[in-house]
């Protein structure tokens, strides 16, 4: 029986995946790889990691913020300035036309993005990118892993940096801090669930994992020149790659 795997915030960094998948043994038959979103942007090779991870026939990914900006562009041809400029963005659509991508092409990659759910819930894991807003119940989570991102009319969801799963960090923020002593009466309180918890979206140091929030975090910053980690969702063994 294979593992379940999952793989922290990629950026594009089709290398460092490779070589994060080897550390680690994966074996692309027996193995299932999770992502905890934001594979696009930032690092050169998006187009490649794209046809890679399609291609895997066990993958099973959530939308990050960047994957929404990446979406738009295959499906419309969008380009806010909010991405091209800061966020990766150029790099990306340089890639797209340096790699001779039909349009046609784009639209089904655009597609392809767009069957991910914005959070999975399964019997034992729960994954999104960002966080849980404070007061969000399980309700509100399964609400949410119903949807279909290929629909439009949730805007709020994929853009409020606080209240949206895909972008707030005030649940990994009081996790920290409840780690490091804080007083737990004034912190988010965690999700009443037996579920563990996988999110990236916050480049850390290392992999950060918290008991009494059920949560593990592990983009590791692979989109900012640090490491990309790969760990088994039931040990929370890891394993990383890092640029040469």
């Amino acid at each position: 029986m294979g593992r379940n795997l999952i793989v922290g915030d990629i950026h594009s960094q089709y290398g460092l995946l490779m070589d994060a998948l080897e550390a680690a043994s994966f074996s692309p038959s027996d193995d299932t790889l999770y992502s905890v979103g934001d594979i696009a942007d930032r690092g050169p090779e998006t187009v490649r990691l794209i046809e890679f991870l399609s291609s895997l026939p066990s993958y099973k990914p959530v939308l990050g913020n960047h994957d929404l900006w990446l979406r738009d562009y295959l499906v419309s041809g969008l380009c806010p300035s909010e991405w091209m400029d800061s966020n990766g963005g150029l790099r990306t659509v340089k890639d797209f036309i340096r790699s001779g991508v039909s349009e046609k092409d784009k639209v089904r990659m655009g597609e392809w993005l767009s069957r991910a759910p914005y959070v999975r819930i399964e019997e034992k894991y729960i994954v999104l990118h960002g966080g849980i807003p404070s007061g969000w119940t399980m309700v509100e989570l399964k609400k949410v892993a119903a949807l279909n991102a290929s629909t439009l009319g949730y805007a709020w969801l994929e853009n409020d940096e606080k209240n949206s799963p895909l972008w707030n960090r005030t649940y990994l923020q009081s996790a920290m801090a409840f780690e490091n002593g804080a007083d737990p009466s004034v912190l988010q309180s965690p999700l009443d669930t037996d579920k563990k918890i996988f999110i990236g979206h916050t480049p850390l140091n290392s992999p950060f994992h918290s008991q009494r929030y059920h949560l593990t975090a592990i983009d590791t910053g692979a989109g900012h020149g640090k490491a990309l980690t790969i760990m088994d969702m039931d040990t929370l063994r890891f394993w990383q790659a890092v640029p040469e």
